[in-house]
């Protein structure tokens, strides 16, 4: 059977994934608000790598002295970002970078700590900044531990669609009490009129610094993170909401190694009728990691965080994301109709049975993927343990994912050979007795023949 499955293309080494960095430092100075806006527009989502890219090579072209006036009309001309991208993203670099505002500072600078009380908090500094707030670190007063807090921006507080969400945000995460989720303990409005949101403070880190760091993230690591992300999604199922945005920067990891699923900003109960209406035709997810039936508007199930899932897993044993594009209107098309590169094709130390896994968990179709993430886990735990997988199945109309790594994984045991082969029926002892009967039958009746020619004679 010829291979037909889709072949990777040339992957960038580090090398040249560096290039975001260097180009866009070389089309401006090393650390610019236009560099940094490039930067943060790939980081969320809003463009890709080669778009961005493409336009500081333009900008390059341009006298240095005029760049930084010519930043917006490249960008937008190009279709790149709008120009109310391109402000919104400067006003939140503008406090990211704020240098009295960085985390390693005791303060988190005036416009952040100065201007904000919260009865019952002590803020101390910064933590980051994001789409949809800033984060700070606090200690809560009447418990004596540490916390993070984040604000809803002033220029989002008159807007009830984002209010809301912020809202739904804090009272989704209150519903749900889970070891990988991020706990919620309080949100509401301070008396300066800053909106809040309480949760529990995680020191660590992401999946995604972890791949920025790594690139590939081995096998088993990527397999114990990935479980954990399931149990959490094991539970949020169960409680009836679908996070509808799993991504690497959504799962954080503590000192401990504990995975933490964070950002239910877009989580939605199944069965809320009123947002299901109102969301109605509108698309919610990251590019890179959105479902199929995310960007077609369509009903969302369990199945559809499993897809996001894959995606994270795919981006941290393969090192590059499962689609990318020039802009995230193609990398959302190429989700819809483009057939997935085998992961072991891209990582070839990739075990056959973890790539079939992958497969299966980005399934276009969301019922050829997992039922549950319960069955997704006892995937995990068998391939972790050396066995093959038992949901998810290599189609039968395309070559088996991972072929030429199974001998080497102990995940050879696949279907086809693991089907016992129905015996013949002239192999058993009776079979064996009535060839016997046959056979002699079969010598009387031709010596008779041979007796009656002569005879005849």
């Amino acid at each position: 059977m010829s291979d037909s499955r889709p072949k990777p293309t040339s992957t960038p080494d580090p090398a040249e994934r560096a290039r975001l960095g260097t180009t866009m430092s070389g089309a401006n100075a090393r650390h610019s608000i236009e560099t940094l806006i490039g930067r943060a527009a790939v980081e969320r989502g809003l463009a890709t790598r080669d778009q961005v890219l493409a336009a500081f090579e333009v900008l390059k072209q341009i006298p240095k002295e005029e760049r930084a006036a010519q930043f917006v009309r490249v960008f937008t001309g190009r279709g790149v970002l709008t120009a109310e991208q391109i402000e919104t993203l400067r006003g939140w670099i503008g406090e990211e970078n704020d240098p009295s505002s960085k985390s390693g500072s005791s303060m988190a600078g005036p416009a952040v700590t100065a201007a904000l009380s919260i009865p019952g908090y002590e803020v101390m500094k910064k933590l980051g900044a994001g789409a949809m707030g800033t984060v700070v670190l606090a200690k809560q007063l009447s418990l004596d531990r540490l916390v993070a807090i984040k604000l809803l921006p002033k220029k989002f507080a008159s807007d009830a669609q984002y209010i809301d969400r912020f809202y739904k945000e804090g009272k989704a995460a209150a519903k749900l009490n889970d070891p990988n989720i991020v706990a919620a303990y309080d949100v509401g409005r301070a008396p300066g009129g800053e909106y809040f949101f309480v949760m529990e403070y995680i020191d660590g880190d992401t999946v995604f610094d972890r791949i920025t760091v790594k690139r590939r993230i081995p096998e088993m690591e990527a397999i114990h993170i990935t479980r954990q992300a399931a149990s959490a999604l094991k539970h949020a199922h169960a409680k009836g909401f679908i996070h509808r945005d799993v991504k690497p920067k959504n799962l954080m990891i503590n000192k401990a190694g504990v995975v933490k699923l964070a950002d239910l900003g877009l989580a939605r109960a199944g069965d809320d009728s009123a947002a299901i209406t109102e969301e109605k035709g509108k698309i919610f997810g990251t590019p890179y990691y959105i479902s199929p039936e995310q960007i077609r508007a369509r009903d969302v199930t369990p199945a559809t965080d499993i897809y996001g899932l894959g995606a994270t897993l795919y981006h941290m044993v393969t090192g590059r994301v499962p689609f990318d594009g020039t802009a995230p209107k193609e990398v959302m098309q190429k989700h819809l109709r483009d057939p997935l590169i085998p992961p072991d094709q891209i990582a070839p130390n990739l075990s056959g049975g973890l790539s079939m896994v992958i497969e299966m968990m980005m399934a276009k179709d969301q019922r050829e993927r997992y039922h549950s993430a319960a069955d997704l886990i006892e995937d995990l735990d068998l391939v972790a343990a050396g066995d093959a997988p038992v949901h998810a199945r290599p189609k039968l109309d395309s070559p088996i994912s991972g072929m030429d790594s199974l001998g080497a994984t102990g995940t050879d045991e696949m279907v086809i050979a693991s089907m016992p082969r129905a015996p013949s029926p002239w192999s058993t002892p009776v079979g064996i007795i009535v060839l016997g009967l046959l056979a002699v039958s079969v010598i009387g009746n031709l010596l008779v023949v041979a007796l009656m020619m002569r005879g005849g004679k």
